[in-house]
């Protein structure tokens, strides 16, 4: 997949993207994202695949994709993790709560 967009072909899931847009399903398409990081490098394919890839993500390949899903999974949460709140949003108070399970 990733081959065909940096070579700007068609790709082969594009039914599967197109029914997600036109349907405004939230999605997560990392293709794009490493098109993107692509494009700040001046690496061949095969060059740019080393950085990434064993045959599936090595460590920096998979540091890569965490930081890059991060903020949509955060977007996809309600609530979001604390550390991801508003800070003018009242924090989450567990009080009472463990005090029963202390009890029991």
């Amino acid at each position: 997949m990733l081959n065909s967009l940096l070579a700007k072909q068609s790709r082969y899931d594009a039914e599967i993207v197109d029914y997600l847009k036109s349907n405004e399903i939230n999605y997560f398409d990392m293709n794009l994202v490493h098109v993107e990081d692509y494009k700040s490098f001046n690496l061949s394919v095969e060059d740019y695949y080393k950085r990434y890839f064993i045959g599936h993500y090595n460590p920096s390949g998979n540091h890569f994709f965490a930081y890059s899903i991060k903020p949509k999974i955060v977007e996809w949460l309600n609530p979001k993790p604390i550390t991801y709140r508003k800070q003018d949003k009242e924090m989450t108070n567990f009080k009472g709560y463990l005090e029963k399970l202390e009890n029991e």
